[in-house]
C-alpha cells in the first residue's frame, strides 16, 4: 500500500481489521486517533462476539489459510479479553 490507496478488500483484510480494533478495545494498542491506550469492557466485548460471529457464518466456506487466520484472532483475542477482564475484576475487590 501507497501514499493514500486504500488496502485491497479481502477476507484476511477484514480479519485483520476486527482484531486490531479488538485489540484497541482491549488496550492492547493505543487507539490512532486519540493516541489513548485504555481498556473498553463493553467495545472489547463487542468486538470480540463479531469476529465468533463471522467465524460461524463463514465455516465450511474458507481457505485454509483464511480459516487459519480467522481462528488465531480469535484465540488470541479471546485470550487477551479473559486476562484483561479477570484483571479488571481483580483491581475492583
Amino acid at each position: 500500500m501507497s501514499g493514500n490507496r486504500a488496502p485491497d478488500a479481502s477476507f484476511l483484510t477484514i480479519v485483520y481489521t476486527m482484531a486490531a480494533q479488538a485489540m484497541i478495545a482491549l488496550g492492547e494498542i493505543p487507539n490512532p486517533i486519540t493516541g489513548e491506550t485504555k481498556f473498553d469492557p463493553r467495545q472489547a466485548k463487542w468486538h470480540l462476539d463479531s469476529i465468533k460471529i463471522l467465524r460461524d457464518k463463514t465455516r465450511g466456506n474458507l481457505d485454509d489459510s483464511e480459516e487459519q487466520a480467522l481462528l488465531n484472532a480469535l484465540g488470541e483475542v479471546s485470550m487477551k479479553y479473559a486476562d484483561r477482564s479477570a484483571s479488571a475484576e481483580g483491581s475492583q475487590k
